[in-house]
């Protein structure tokens, strides 16, 4: 009877020692929830881990407690404890987007973007579910898998007015290296417009420049025409810096067009051909016509540009066979984040004057360039540095000039464009005049101030601009000033 008695009493103490367990677990939870939600993270990871010891196989409570190991940053811990509950219980809600952001978090895309995947398949939690497409988008977006990235971020986009401009940057950019210059540009448009934060649609704007950039790298062709009347107050002849102290109004033609006849992502060859030609009211004789062509060849790897060009030129003037040239140039171009845009460029010509063959030269010349593209919506500024040393058949023609170089392009408004040119030189001769015998040196500055009008019709484009040019030399035959009014109407395609 004892026995019995002893063996009933420990029955009725194990069962309510059990519920007394089980309610010390389910209390500390609902502490810690309560604290989790009140956003003291230390209180509520020291809940989660009391009701752990309790029951330390619960899949909630590994869940819990892990949310809490991420929220204070530690996403190692919190990925422990996600796989361990994934392994008890994988369909948990909520889980898989838990598990999805460590692995995000450790840059791990191949696995985040899975459990992204399957938290969007579960859509247990709308904002959840959201944010699971945009990150899933990211994900794919960093595993250059932009087709698949795409989808996810106009899901995010379409359902989180908040994630709208982040969600079609991204999407531009998906675009742009599918090489949819369309869509990217659309998308990135809407963002450098719309979008409520600056740096955004600063961002966008770089975005939109490298896209019109690709797509005329990709363009198979290109015309170009542009067509005007000038004024000039002093009439340069042959040699060109001999002026005549005569005013005159002059038409110019500028036409060219070139065609890739290779057209690939790394490689383009292909052909060119330029006509320029001016015709005076009264002073023939300064009547000018240059026509040449190219042949290039353009390697592209990544963010570098090399270029080659053969060039074989002729110029006419007064109708008269006035020089012959041939053109060697290696281009060399950088592209540093869609902002910062250098070049070196090194031409080598052979100059074939048929009317004196003292003129006859080997011109060997470089230039050093450099883009600024900081707000190319705003504003595009440009330096350039050159030197150039001609060797000719008469030492009276041997020199160096070396010119500096600043161009300034100002999108004030868009329906004018502000184009500022400022540029100097210095032309050394090696050897003394035949005739002053002394060394000849020359100054000379050019200044241009031009507004550049889009019309109606796509492509066309008017032009007005000012120039002024001076040159001081130490022989004073060579001095000379003009001014000089253009208008022009542009045509590209």
């Amino acid at each position: 009877m004892g026995k019995k008695l002893i063996f009933v009493l420990f029955v009725i103490i194990a069962i309510f020692s059990g519920k007394a367990m089980a309610s010390n677990e389910t209390i500390f939870f609902d502490l810690g929830v309560f604290a989790l939600e009140e956003g003291d993270i230390t209180k509520a990871h020291l809940y989660f881990k009391k009701a752990l010891a309790f029951s330390p196989e619960d899949p909630k409570l590994l869940h819990y407690l892990g949310k809490t190991d991420m929220a204070e940053g530690r996403y190692d811990s919190a990925q422990k404890h996600f796989v361990s509950a994934w392994r008890l219980n994988p369909e948990l809600t909520g889980l898989a987007f838990d598990l999805a952001n460590t692995y995000f978090q450790q840059k791990a895309y191949d696995r985040s973007v899975q459990l992204f995947e399957k938290a969007i398949q579960q859509d247990t939690d709308a904002e959840q579910t959201v944010m699971a497409h945009f990150r899933a988008g990211i994900s794919y977006f960093n595993k250059k898998k932009y087709e698949k990235a795409i989808p996810h971020f106009l899901s995010a986009a379409e359902q989180a007015p908040s994630l709208k401009d982040t969600a079609f940057f991204y999407s531009g950019i998906c675009f742009y290296h599918q090489h949819d210059w369309t869509l990217s540009e659309s998308y990135l448009k809407q963002v450098k417009m719309h979008a409520q934060q600056t740096p955004m649609r600063r961002r966008a704007s770089k975005w939109l420049q490298a896209v019109r950039m690709q797509r005329k790298h990709f363009k198979p062709f290109d015309l170009y025409c542009k067509m005007g009347v000038s004024y000039d107050d002093n009439v340069e002849l042959n040699p060109p810096e001999v002026d005549t102290d005569t005013d005159d109004l002059f038409n110019t033609v500028l036409i060219y067009g070139r065609y890739h006849l290779v057209n690939e992502q790394d490689l383009k060859l292909g052909i060119a051909y330029g006509h320029y030609q001016t015709t005076h009211l009264d002073t023939s004789e300064a009547n000018l016509i240059n026509s040449n062509v190219m042949i290039y060849g353009i390697q592209q790897k990544k963010s570098f540009q090399l270029m080659t060009e053969l060039s074989p030129s002729y110029y006419w003037l007064d109708s008269d066979r006035f020089l012959g040239r041939l053109q060697l140039r290696l281009r060399m171009t950088w592209n540093i984040d869609n902002v910062i845009l250098p070049y070196i460029n090194y031409s080598y010509s052979y100059d074939n004057h048929f009317q004196d063959e003292n003129r006859d030269a080997n011109r060997n010349g470089i230039t050093l360039g450099l883009s600024f593209l900081f707000q190319p919506d705003l504003y595009k500024f440009q330096t350039i540095f050159s030197s150039e040393k001609i060797s000719s058949t008469h030492q009276d023609h041997n020199y160096e000039i070396s010119k500096a170089q600043f161009n300034l392009n100002v999108f004030a408004h868009p329906l004018c464009t502000v184009k500022v040119t400022a540029r100097c030189g210095l032309r050394d001769h090696e050897h003394f005049d035949s005739i002053q015998h002394i060394k000849r040196k020359d100054k000379q500055y050019h200044a241009r101030l031009g507004f550049e009008i889009p019309l109606i019709y796509k492509g066309f484009s008017a032009d007005i601009n000012y120039q002024w040019s001076k040159n001081d030399s130490n022989i004073h035959t060579y001095d000379y000033r003009k001014n000089l009014i253009a208008v022009y109407l542009t045509v590209r395609q």
